[in-house]
């Protein structure tokens, strides 16, 4: 009997949230498959659609398949059991995690990213040929529609759907998003009209006015 990894995925678009079960002959991440996929609509079972901004409003279907390129973000909501001598990417030496904020047209994502230490972040991304970007410890937080900030184990980026980014810190770091900058206090403005008035109120010989 063959072996099956089923991985419980969360498909984003700019438009849409699938869910369902993304099954796969031999163990890959999540991230790993659907760069590996040479289909373009992706298979997946007892599966949800709903409109980004009103999830309440799903669909459940039996079979669902997802257009790859429309992918925005794919999370992981339960990934499957790794064989015993799967070797996991943060477990390879060489490579340092760095904390990411990357900015798409629906969602800001704050997640760790691993990269080789010679490497600047925008390089290390440059050299990425695949279409989705692995990301851990993430976070999404919607520009556009109104649902809740999501945390997640894993996903995959779009690397195309990237419009900018920058990075916070080296390691991993959860939490909220960064704080907004405070804001700089204003400088008094000049008042030419204030500032002769205050000289009428002298008497012509600059002497004090005794009351």
């Amino acid at each position: 009997m063959s072996t099956q990894y089923t991985h419980q995925v969360e498909v984003y678009t700019t438009s849409l949230v699938v869910s369902g079960a993304y099954d796969l002959p031999i163990y890959r991440p999540v991230s790993e498959a659907f760069n590996g996929e040479q289909r373009r609509y992706i298979p997946l079972r007892d599966a949800t659609v709903a409109p980004l901004e009103r999830s309440q409003q799903s669909q459940r279907v039996p079979h669902l398949f997802v257009d790859r390129s429309e992918a925005l973000l794919v999370t992981t909501l339960e990934e499957a059991t790794p064989p015993d001598d799967y070797v996991r990417e943060e477990q390879i030496r060489g490579i340092v995690p760095v904390v990411v904020m990357f900015f798409t047209t629906a969602f800001v994502v704050r997640a760790t990213f691993h990269k080789r230490p010679d490497l600047s972040l925008v390089e290390a991304l440059e050299r990425i040929a695949d279409d989705f970007v692995p990301i851990h410890d993430v976070q999404v937080f919607p520009l556009l529609s109104s649902f809740p900030p999501l945390n997640r184990a894993t996903a995959a980026l779009a690397r195309s759907r990237i419009v900018a980014l920058y990075q916070l810190a080296e390691g991993p770091l959860m939490g909220g998003p960064p704080p907004m900058p405070t804001p700089m206090e204003e400088e008094p403005v000049y008042d030419p009209e204030a500032e002769s008035s205050d000289d009428d109120d002298q008497p012509p010989d600059g002497s004090t006015q005794n009351v």
